[in-house]
């Protein structure tokens, strides 16, 4: 049996990028090297199919690449090919009116880019069950 090849795509290399994204997926590597091969990528080949290709489950903290306008469509693609999609999200996706990033989030519709990927994605992994219930309410795989 091969094994299951791990694409990580981690948000950033120390915040929640590391601790949400890289550290679990080398336990996992460490825990079952017999069972899965894990690549942690921070920009990933938007547009090369033959990338994405090689690999049985994408995991992802809010969006795939730095481009929030490309994720949900090749999260869909992924899908279709028949990758697992894992999306991955801690903070709830519109701050109130007093986050500093407010503003920029709702002029930017990255709020709404969000819940696109959320909805989109096979599976969405998260920190507690009360969030875990409202994420529900745009995908039942939680």
């Amino acid at each position: 049996m091969s094994k299951i090849k791990v694409l990580v795509l981690a948000s950033d290399k120390s915040g929640v990028g590391k601790i949400r994204s890289v550290e679990p997926h080398i336990k996992l590597q460490e825990m079952y090297s017999d069972d899965f091969h894990v690549d942690i990528d921070y920009n990933p080949l938007m547009d090369d199919m033959n990338y994405w290709k090689q690999y049985q489950i994408v995991h992802f903290h809010r969006n795939i690449g730095q481009d929030y306008d490309k994720s949900v469509e090749l999260i869909n693609k992924l899908n279709a090919m028949g990758i697992i999609t894992i999306g991955d999200i801690d903070d709830y996706w519109l701050p109130t009116k007093e986050h500093p990033l407010h503003g920029v989030i709702v002029q930017n519709k990255i709020n709404e880019k969000i819940v696109a990927n959320l909805i989109a994605a096979k599976y969405i992994t998260t920190t507690t069950e009360i969030f875990a219930n409202e994420i529900r309410k745009l995908n039942k795989n939680v």
